[in-house]
């Protein structure tokens, strides 16, 4: 068993996302898994891509966002939960005034993390 604390593993910045990694590839047995929070802050738009691999479970904890998968978009709430399997465009828009926060569990990413294609700059 492995347990992680409120405010512990390891925070990422990026252009329109923060992520915080709570179980990196090294903390499963099993190859390809990777736990973490995504936080979209507000009026920002993630940009659209698409992953070759790997498959990824969304859960969202907080806020309201705009979710784009494919040709599809859904308006996301807290409690809400998606898939997005590999080839599957998608991207995030919160057009509110407060952070949007989800869990996102990766499924089959490979070990070195280049799976991502990013279709906006």
């Amino acid at each position: 068993m492995k347990h992680i604390k409120r405010g512990e593993g390891k925070e990422v910045v990026k252009k329109d996302y923060i992520k915080h990694i709570l179980f990196s590839l090294e903390d499963f047995k099993e190859k390809g898994h990777l736990l973490q929070t995504v936080s979209i802050p507000p009026q920002t738009k993630q940009r659209l891509h698409k992953h070759y691999l790997q498959t990824e479970v969304w859960y969202v904890l907080d806020g309201e966002a705009s979710i784009f998968i494919n040709t599809e978009e859904f308006i996301a709430h807290r409690g809400d939960a998606f898939i997005a399997d590999p080839g599957d465009v998608h991207g995030l828009w919160n057009k509110t005034d407060q952070p949007f926060t989800l869990v996102v569990f990766k499924i089959n990413l490979p070990e070195n993390d280049e799976d991502t294609q990013w279709l906006e700059e």
